[in-house]
This record gives structure tokens, sequence and C-alpha cells, in this order.
């Protein structure tokens, strides 16, 4: 591993603090530099009926998953693949079971059949990119009496397909100057910083992420907005300066296009958790 960019940089949901049905486990060590965690259903699979359905706010958070569903009622399951999304949207959780691997942006590829080319927004059968991961695992994972049982059977997989020699140094190095940079980049800085053409750039991108160096510089210079606002006595004043905006009015219109909402409608879902009030 040339980076381990989980040491500087991680991601959050537009409600870090949510309870319910939902939770969020750590990978092993072998993993932690991939995976950035393990989620689903908090029920032990007896328990599976008591579930509530209801929808969730989901936001770009730079990452890609695979996630695999159920419903008691018929026994049956499926299992998806998630690309990188740049818009936000509310999921449904009617399913009485449901499991995720959460990978980072620049993971994903190392534990595919093939490179990320067309994954923005993707959503596609798994084995699209993992193969017999549905006759491996959905099975087994529906069965799976808990989570934590869940996550162990889906560590063996992973470790048996981990390649790190897929690994791309001009990814990593350009995600590390992304993220030291708190998103206040430009692609010519990128191609100038990592000696490399712009055009090179875009193809490495495309097939490493799905996505251009353009894109990724946005929305991960958003993830680090929202982790901002979240940390209480938020100014946006400070955050045009940190992040590289125009203006206020510039840091507004950004966030609400990747949130789908102002800072201060989404502050207001999680601010009984977080010390949020923003100073505008």
């Amino acid at each position: 591993m040339s980076f381990r960019l989980d040491k500087i940089f991680t991601t959050v949901t537009s409600d870090p603090t949510r309870a319910g049905n939902y939770i969020e486990i750590e990978p092993c060590d072998a993993l932690k530099p991939y995976i950035r965690c393990f989620w689903g259903s908090r029920y032990n699979r007896a328990d599976f009926s008591v579930c509530e359905n209801n929808k969730i706010w989901v936001i770009p958070d730079i990452c890609m998953d695979i996630m695999v569903t159920g419903n008691q009622n018929f026994n049956s399951t499926g299992s998806y693949f998630c690309g990188i999304n740049n818009f936000s949207y509310f999921a449904d959780e009617s399913d009485s079971f449901c499991f995720g691997i959460r990978f980072y942006a620049w993971s994903a590829v190392l534990f595919a059949d093939e490179g990320m080319n067309g994954v923005l927004n993707a959503f596609l059968n798994a084995d699209a990119y993992f193969s017999d991961f549905s006759r491996e695992l959905n099975e087994k994972l529906f069965n799976a009496e808990s989570i934590y049982e869940r996550k162990a059977i889906a560590e063996k997989f992973l470790l048996r397909r981990l390649n790190t020699k897929r690994e791309n140094f001009d990814i990593m190095n350009s995600l590390y100057f992304i993220i030291n940079n708190n998103g206040n980049a430009g692609v010519a800085e990128l191609s100038d910083y990592g000696v490399i053409s712009k055009r090179q750039l875009e193809r490495r991108f495309a097939e490493y992420t799905g996505v251009s160096p353009k894109q990724l510089i946005n929305l991960i210079r958003y993830q680090l907005l929202w982790q901002d606002c979240l940390k209480g006595n938020f100014n946006v004043l400070d955050a045009v300066e940190k992040f590289g905006y125009y203006d206020q009015s510039h840091l507004i219109k950004e966030f609400k296009r990747f949130h789908g909402m102002s800072i201060n409608n989404a502050l207001e879902n999680v601010s009984h958790f977080y010390n949020t009030k923003p100073r505008f």
C-alpha cells in the first residue's frame, strides 16, 4: 500500500448518528485501507420482522457499495453494486434485511473483475463487477444470525479477491494532493504535481474511480465541507477561504447541488446530536 489515505480522510453520511435498525461496523485491520465500513440491519435474523420501514436521505459519500437485500416473507435476496453518486436521494428501506460493503473511492477496483469506467451513479447487479458474488454470498449473508457473522463472511470473500497489484500510484498521489488541500485543487495542478498529462489523468480516474478528476475534486471538497458543518461553530466565511470557494454564494450553491438542501436544513436533521448552529 503506497498511501494510507484512510488515515487522513474518511466520509460521513447525511446523519452520522443514525440509530434504529442501521449500524456500521469497522472492517478487520487488513481491510481498513480499502473498506470504509460494513453496514446494514442491526437486528438478528430472528428479529427481521420487527424492522421498521422508512426512507433515508443518501448523500454523495465518495464511496462505492455492494448491497445485499432480502425479504423474509418471500425468502428472496438480491445483490447490487452502486458506484459513486454525485447527487442526493431518498432510499427506501422496505426490505426486511440489508447488508452492505462500503468501499473507498480508490479501492473498489482492487476487488473487482474489471475497471470502474462508467460506474458514476450506477446501480447494477453485483456480479457485473464481482463475479460469483451472488452465488457465493447471497444465501450465506441472508441466513447469517447477525451482522457480525455477515461481516466475517464478507471479509473472507474480500481478502481472497484483494489485488493490491492493481493499485495505481497516479491515483493515490492525486487523491493525497486533493485531500491535503481540502479539495481546493484544479486538474492542471494535479497534472503538475503528479508529472502526468491531463489526458492520462482523466483516463486513470475513469478506470480506477469511475469519475473525472474534476468531479472527484468537487465531491471531496463537498464531503470535507459537510464534515466541518457537523463539528459545531461552523462559520461560512471561514469555510469559503478554507475550501477555496469564490464567495459565500458559491459555497451555498455547491453544497445544495450535492446535498439537495441548504446547510441549515441539513443540520436540522442532526442538530440534536451536534452543536451545529451555523454562523452566516
